[in-house]
């Protein structure tokens, strides 16, 4: 039997290019029946857009975040940074304060709490600066530039803590209240000489080294706040690229899908067309599947075979008949053309015998005469 070459020879092509896990897929698929391939078209078609879309966000998501961590991160060592400098500012207006109230002891020892304060203070925020920004503990997120200022500030001023112990010793030993005038006069001498004294130079640096630092972490906290609007923006591009993706993957899918299920059933349907309008029955229906569609493939082939069978009938019953009028017809013309010859010796003899009576009755027409 012929088969329908049009959908046919692109079967075999494709089925000839296939590697076996293809081939194997598609076996497996075409056992599937026409409700169980739609369903899990549609299963296919939800999971590919939901799995790109996630993907998509988590994606994006991670860029943000990270964007989001390192401004986080600048904002906490713009504040750390901040405050040790602020309590070393107060640390040193406090000081002033102290040499001036000398003569006010009781203002003097309300400032005296204060600096106490503000020592422990800076004292507690130099450790744990030191503690947060050594060489060990620096965090992924600094610069180089960021970190050679650390590492700077941390090497040249290992002597704060000195400063600040030499701080607490001095106003301690010169309270006002046990002190005389003299005594007092010559605790202020002493005090400016340790405020306007090598120290001085000191604090001066100190503070320069800390509002660099400030300034470098402050231009990191905007490049740092610039990065997390390009990723603001890049987490759009990536959501907006991941669905548009998802959904180009799952519109080929589909296509592929629905071509899977149709093409078995246009190949039926031209078959079956050509059957009825050509009166063709040499044609067969290819059965590529195993579902609904292979099964009405192979009865369309069936029908056709049996249809071929009773007209291949039918022609030898004609055939046959034809012989039959033929030789009845040859038989029919043989005993009419016997029939003719007898009637034709019939109908000499009769008129031999009507002669032979005319002959006779002359005879004895003329005997009766004589």
């Amino acid at each position: 039997m012929k088969q329908h070459n049009n959908f046919d020879e692109l079967v075999f092509i494709q089925s000839n290019n296939s590697s076996p896990h293809t081939n194997n897929f598609r076996s497996w698929f075409s056992h599937l029946k026409v409700g169980q391939k739609i369903g899990l078209g549609y299963g296919l078609l939800v999971s590919i857009t939901v799995l790109g879309t996630t993907i998509g966000f988590m994606t994006a998501d991670y860029y943000q975040q990270q964007a989001q961590k390192r401004e986080e991160a600048a904002i906490e060592e713009l504040y750390e940074v901040s405050q040790l400098k602020t309590s070393v500012f107060r640390v040193r207006t406090n000081q002033h304060k102290l040499i001036l109230y000398m003569n006010e002891p009781k203002r003097w020892q309300e400032q005296y709490t204060d600096l106490v304060n503000y020592v422990y203070q800076a004292r507690l925020v130099w450790y744990e600066f030191r503690a947060n920004y050594s060489n060990d503990n620096s965090t992924i997120y600094d610069s180089v530039i960021e970190q050679e200022a650390i590492r700077r500030l941390l090497q040249t001023h290992k002597g704060f803590d000195a400063y600040l112990e030499r701080t607490e010793t001095l106003f301690q030993n010169n309270n006002p209240r046990q002190l005389s005038s003299n005594e007092i006069r010559a605790a202020q001498d002493q005090l400016l000489n340790f405020m306007h004294g090598s120290s001085v130079f000191m604090i001066d640096n100190f503070l320069d080294d800390i509002t660099n630092l400030v300034e470098v972490i402050a231009e990191e906290y905007h490049l740092a706040n610039e990065e997390l609007q390009r990723a603001e923006k890049l987490r759009l591009y990536i959501i907006i690229g991941s669905l548009s993706l998802s959904i180009a993957i799952a519109t080929l899918l589909a296509i592929y899908t629905s071509r899977t299920i149709a093409h078995p059933i246009q190949a039926v349907t031209h078959v079956a067309q050509q059957v009825t309008e050509e009166s063709n029955f040499d044609l067969q229906a290819p059965v590529t599947t195993n579902d609904e569609v292979g099964i009405l493939a192979a009865s369309l082939n069936r029908l056709i075979l049996e249809v071929q069978q009773l007209i291949k009938a039918q022609n030898d019953a004609n055939e046959q008949l034809e012989v039959y009028s033929q030789v009845l017809e040859k038989k029919v013309c043989e005993r009419t053309r016997e029939l003719n010859e007898k009637n034709l010796s019939l109908e000499l003899a009769l008129e031999q015998l009507r002669r032979t009576q005319a002959q006779l009755v002359e005879t004895e027409q003329n005997s009766e005469k004589n």
